[in-house]
């Protein structure tokens, strides 16, 4: 059986054969359109999951610059006031809910490794959250830890984002 591609005016491809095959301009559509919708996936991950997040605490943070007689805090000291530690934990539960999912459906060794160093990632904010409100804490030093957990956070559920998007992405173009 013989496949043969036939170019329309309006620059379509379009194959014939006996059950029309799918021509190389529809794969590559296809996967242009599969790789838009993960990167909107993982824009939409970032605008709802991190940046709401975050709302609250830039929002405080802009509040005290307009205000009178507001106290002035360092950096690190208003990092340790962010509450930062439970929004790592928020943003890692949500994607080790993602990766789970993805995981019932294909195993991937990679996905299994970024979801338990979320896990792991949980675990210390967990832990070191309940320092944060200690009436003896180091500001400084809470602002820092609290920082990184933070941004460890984002990277390791963006990551598992990305890759459940990408998966995703590739199952429905195999369709």
């Amino acid at each position: 059986m013989t496949t043969t591609s036939v170019v329309s005016s309006d620059g379509e491809g379009a194959a014939h054969a006996g059950g029309g095959a799918v021509t190389t301009a529809n794969l590559d559509a296809q996967r242009r359109q599969a790789k838009q919708m993960v990167w909107l996936r993982f824009t939409i991950w970032l605008a709802l999951s991190v940046l709401v997040g975050l709302a609250p605490t830039i929002s405080e943070y802009l509040h005290g610059r307009q205000t009178a007689g507001a106290p002035h805090h360092s950096f690190w000291e208003w990092c340790s006031e962010a509450q930062l530690y439970p929004m790592a934990m928020s943003l890692v539960i949500a994607s080790v809910g993602e990766a789970l999912m993805q995981l019932m459906k294909e195993a991937s060794a990679a996905l299994v490794l970024v979801t338990v160093n979320n896990l792991v990632i949980m675990v210390f904010a967990a832990i070191l959250s309940s320092s944060s409100d200690d009436e003896n804490k180091i500001k400084e030093v809470v602002g820092q830890q609290s920082l990184i957990a933070f941004l460890v956070a984002v990277a390791g559920s963006g990551l598992c984002t990305l890759m459940c998007a990408k998966a995703a992405a590739a199952e429905e173009t195999a369709r």
